[in-house]
């Protein structure tokens, strides 16, 4: 009964989600509290991990939840380590794999069919806002070998499959034995997709670092470049490492124009992560990221996880309405972030907006106040 309760609110505020979009942070927190509420008490009720963890986090059956910040949350690192499902298993129809780029064991997100929906459904409304309804030719930064895989996806492949909707056609600039083979870089089919592109729209996407690394170097060392500008850009995830490599947004950014043609404005990053699938965070025109309006981010302090004022940097902490398959509704990241400011952008859009920074250094993990605590957030 609360679990279908629960999922015909959702349903209905995500049919009203252009109003969201355009509502200022009070209108949209006035919709979204009451259901994480609801969030928060059916958890309790459906899975004793949950309801174990609320006690050890001081939640009680009287605590209210008056803001974003009052809502118990996970640690990322709690999926990596516990199997936190909120459905019977043969419900289960896909389970969501992350990276694991961050440390040698992925998280593992349980998905059924109306979460999966849902996050679909959602990811496709947030990508219409950037790039329109309209299909145009793709451009994927991968090799087709890893869609083969239904039951198990990574985030990686999440993203891909988030776009295709998108797509009058699909072209991959990497080739693969297998999923599990090393992908090489297909400069033919690169090559044939821009001289049928010619000068009309297109679409790229892939993730950050297998971007750069497996396919806008090699083609630049190579010579091979294209000069059709009607193209966009849209790329996420791996920049530790680009950091590390003194490659910034902009670099990356102008790399790619100087190889697709597209201008490096059409060169959009988007923030993240597979535990919050549906939910991405697109630049916007003045290079902010803007929550959705079926989640939120609260940036918390390193030492006090406490919010933080416009200005300050902090944890990155996602919130979202859409999963009901697994308690994902809250989780703190290992993700760094500058709160710039609240329904002022000059970009126009209306709501919380940020600016991702970084992963988070293991100095300033030790300094994280309870972030520690994610080893006994359940048990």
């Amino acid at each position: 009964m609360l679990q279908q309760e629960l999922q015909t609110e959702i349903d209905q505020v995500l049919a009203g989600m252009e109003a969201l979009v355009s509502a200022s942070s009070g209108g949209k927190k006035e919709k979204l509290l009451p259901l994480f509420e609801k969030h928060v008490r059916r958890n309790q009720a459906v899975l004793p991990a949950y309801a174990g963890f609320l006690k050890k986090s001081g939640f009680t059956d009287s605590s209210r939840i008056h803001d974003y910040a009052d809502i118990p949350y996970f640690h990322v690192s709690a999926f990596k380590g516990h199997e936190l499902c909120l459905v019977p298993k043969d419900q289960v129809t896909r389970v969501l794999q992350s990276s694991g780029t961050s440390t040698s064991q992925p998280s593992k997100i349980f998905l059924d069919k109306p979460t999966l929906f849902r996050q679909t459904k959602a990811l496709a409304g947030s990508l219409i806002s950037v790039i329109g309804s309209k299909r145009r030719p793709f451009l994927v930064l991968d090799s087709s070998a890893r869609m083969q895989s239904q039951d198990s996806i990574t985030a990686r492949d999440a993203v891909i499959r988030g776009l295709a909707p998108f797509a009058s056609k699909m072209v991959y600039a990497m080739k693969a034995a297998s999923a599990t083979a090393t992908p090489e870089l297909d400069v033919e089919a690169i090559r044939a997709f821009f001289k049928e592109v010619g000068d009309q729209e297109y679409l790229i996407a892939g993730m950050t670092f297998s971007a750069w690394m497996d396919v806008i170097l090699p083609l630049k060392k190579l010579g091979v470049s294209f000069s059709s500008r009607q193209g966009l850009l849209l790329h996420g995830g791996g920049w530790k490492k680009l950091i590390e490599m003194s490659v910034n947004n902009s670099v990356f950014a102008q790399a790619a124009s100087d190889v697709f043609g597209m201008p490096a404005t059409q060169v959009r990053n988007f923030y993240g992560m597979a535990e919050q699938v549906g939910v991405i965070f697109l630049d916007c025109s003045q290079g902010y990221k803007h929550a959705p309006g079926f989640a939120e981010v609260v940036i918390r302090d390193f030492t006090t996880l406490k919010p933080v004022k416009p200005g300050q940097v902090g944890l990155i902490e996602v919130v979202s309405i859409l999963p009901t398959s697994y308690p994902g509704h809250a989780i703190l990241t290992d993700d760094v972030g500058t709160l710039i400011g609240e329904d002022n952008c000059k970009c126009g859009q209306k709501g919380t907006y940020f600016q991702f920074r970084s992963r988070v250094e293991a100095s300033e993990l030790r300094g994280c106040g309870d972030v520690q605590a994610a080893s006994r957030v359940i048990g």
